[in-house]
């Protein structure tokens, strides 16, 4: 997992660097920014898997060590930072394509000033709640972070250790707020591609179902990952008996979810992604040859759906230059 989300996330941010989106600038940004987020997690995974290797065999000499070393702390610190970030980020990449879908012909937001200091806000945010626990508090105790073994502020074995209310703040109020906000406006974007869809919607009722699919997953993996935490933290908290090793499976398996499949849903799988990555092949000796007819015929019946169906949007929102401007817009979002 922690290959995964480095791998797919560094893929994300080398892209974006060299393919520079002209019209969503905004949205490439904090596509960009969320990669950034999701690569802190591989790093801390591949921080936990190195001190699995080291003390594999004869962790129980070396726990308390370890537990309470700096690279544990660092680690726990990029672990709450990569987290929060994230769930920040994932919040403000759904409000903005909430924003493209059900208001595409509204001009969007693209002085950089206020776009930079969004995000500044954003990290800063982020930032101050993983470090809070490293500083001389006795409110977090000695080793906040080093509660256990893989270093992670979640304290469910000891659900009322010192600082168990920061640790509830962030995994259950944070996470089911951002949950709740982005199942809402998943569901609302679906809509309103429906209703813009008036008589067509049963000829093109497939076509709908292929971007209710795509919003489905979006969704399902980001339920995925924060509702197993979210429940067992509020289970710990109630008073049930929570075992030491859930640690390492909700370390290893839930939390790295967003950040190893963010790249696929937000940018491998897009179409404006297979475009570039077409181009680029056609650049190619070996691709040189092929026609513009093969170009079409393999175009895949994704792509078809979701550009046919989002163009539904624009009609009757001011004639044929409107619905192109709308479909184009809502095509590059999402």
């Amino acid at each position: 997992m922690a290959s995964i989300a480095v791998v797919g996330n560094l893929l994300v941010l080398l892209g974006r660097y060299f393919y520079k989106s002209r019209s969503n600038v905004e949205h490439s940004l904090y596509l960009r920014h969320l990669a950034a987020s999701d690569f802190l997690m591989g790093i801390y995974l591949t921080l936990i898997a190195c001190a699995d290797i080291s003390f594999r065999g004869e962790y129980i000499k070396y726990e308390e060590t370890w537990r309470h070393s700096a690279i544990c702390a660092f680690a726990g610190f990029l672990s709450t930072f990569s987290c929060q970030s994230s769930t920040l980020l994932l919040t403000l990449v759904t409000w903005d394509r909430l924003m493209s879908v059900t208001r595409p012909l509204k001009p969007r937001d693209t002085e950089k000033v206020r776009i930079v200091l969004r995000l500044l806000l954003l990290w800063g945010i982020s930032f101050g709640l993983a470090a809070a626990p490293l500083l001389p508090n006795p409110y977090f105790g000695n080793h906040f972070y080093g509660n256990n073994g893989v270093c992670l502020s979640l304290h469910i074995h000891d659900p009322y250790a010192k600082g168990w209310e920061y640790s509830a703040l962030l995994f259950i109020l944070v996470n089911t707020l951002s949950l709740v906000f982005i199942l809402f406006s998943y569901i609302r974007m679906l809509q309103a591609i429906r209703d813009s869809g008036g008589g067509m919607r049963s000829t093109h009722s497939g076509r709908e179902n292929v971007v209710a699919t795509r919003f489905a997953i979006i969704v399902t993996t980001d339920c995925a990952c924060w509702l197993p935490i979210i429940v067992v933290k509020v289970a710990a908290l109630s008073g049930c008996e929570i075992s030491p090793d859930l640690y390492a499976w909700l370390a290893v398996l839930v939390l790295p979810v967003n950040s190893a499949l963010n790249p696929v849903l937000y940018t491998l799988t897009t179409a404006a992604f297979k475009q570039q990555l077409r181009r680029y092949c056609h650049t190619l000796p070996s691709c040189s040859l092929v026609n513009n007819e093969t170009r079409s015929q393999t175009q895949t019946a994704y792509e078809s759906g979701l550009s046919v169906s989002l163009a539904h949007l624009g009609g009757g929102v001011g004639g044929g230059s409107g619905r192109k401007r709308m479909s184009h817009r809502q095509m590059s979002y999402l």
